[in-house]
This record gives structure tokens, sequence and C-alpha cells, in this order.
């Protein structure tokens, strides 16, 4: 399929209804339950920002863009992300998640506006997430903010979709040993709020 085909389709697929919950919980760091669940519905006040999914042409494939965040950064320190970060004050969710791109990997391209995924609220940070997906016609140019970001991935979207990509990762918080869902691209793993965003992108490819 050709790469402006499937582009619409994902742009068609992601102005219906979305799945949502029941893709994010796949990729949750910790077993979900009801108790669980309610830790990931947002407070009233919760802290708004976004992130960009940003589409480009990949050989005959669709690719788009990790970082890893350095330990400078004030959240998910050393993690693998999405460019994004916190609303600034009096500008939309979307221009945040192209200004986010902009300050941190460079990007300042022309982009063309795809769709959105669903909200996600992370408990640790008290971020409620807005995600953004945006396409370029071609690869965008990068230059790092190195006091954000140390390591930027180009990961395609059939790797995504590929069911040998997920599998865990050992972590632990406060002292606690656990075993978190990733996805193991070949260039880095992927956990936590990411994985939960990415999730319900790749179930979304999956259904074009």
């Amino acid at each position: 399929m050709k790469v402006n085909k499937k582009t619409a389709l994902i742009k068609q697929r992601l102005n219906k209804p979305l799945p949502a919950w029941d893709s994010q919980k796949k990729m949750s760091v910790v077993k979900v339950n009801k108790f669980v669940r309610l830790a990931f519905n947002p407070p009233p006040n919760a802290k708004l920002a976004a992130v960009a999914i940003i589409l480009f042409p990949i050989d005959d494939d669709i690719g788009f863009f990790l970082t890893q965040r350095t330990s400078n950064v004030d959240h998910h320190k050393s993690q693998v992300s999405l460019p994004g970060g916190a609303q600034d004050q009096g500008e939309s969710l979307s221009e945040t998640s192209l200004r986010e791109s902009k300050e941190e990997i460079g990007i300042n391209n022309n982009l063309e506006f795809i769709g959105n995924l669903t909200p996600l609220y992370t408990p640790v940070s008290d971020f409620l997430i807005h995600p953004y997906v945006w396409y370029a016609p071609a690869k965008p140019k990068t230059v790092l903010n190195k006091d954000e970001v140390s390591d930027i991935y180009t990961i395609s979207c059939n790797e995504l979709m590929h069911q040998q990509t997920l599998g865990t990762i050992p972590k632990q918080f406060r002292g606690i040993s656990y075993d978190a869902p990733c996805f193991q691209f070949i260039q880095c793993n992927c956990w936590g709020a990411t994985a939960m965003i990415l999730s319900e992108f790749k179930d979304c490819l999956l259904e074009i």
C-alpha cells in the first residue's frame, strides 16, 4: 500500500471512535483492576500536557520518532518518550505538541494534522497527556536539545504492529521490583505512559 493511501486511512481511522482505555491498559505497568483503573481517572486540576506522533515516509512504510529523555528533565527522567511536554499559558494543546517538538528535536516543518488519540492521565506525575498525530511529507531533519533529549529513534509502523515487539522489562519503584510491559523495538525499549499511548495507536493501525 502506498504511503499516501496509508496516511489517508490512518486519518480516517483516528476520526472515528477510538479504542481508548481498552488499548491503553494493555501496556499499564501494573495489572489493572478496578482500583488501579480509578487511579487513571484524571482529577479536575490535573496538569495538562501534549505529545506528538510525527509520521513520515520511510522506505515503503511510515515512521515516527521516539526520544530518549535526559536525567535533567523534571519528569520521566531517562525514559523513552514521544516529543512533548506541559502546556504553556495561552496556547492550545495542539500548539503545545508542536512547540515541544520544535524545542526538543528541532522540527520546524509545516505538519499536517492527522488526528488525536485518547488523552491519558499519569498518576505518578499528575499530567493529563493529549496525543496529537501529525504528518510530514518527508522525514524531518532533527536537531536535539541536549538538555532534554539524549538520543532520537526512528520507529516504523510495521515494527510497532509486529507481535514480536511485545515484551517486558524489569523495573523497580519504591523498592518494589516488577516486570513492566514494553515495546522492545530494535533501537530502544518503550514502556510506561508512552507505551500506553502507542498501544492505542497500534490497535488503530491494525484495523486499517
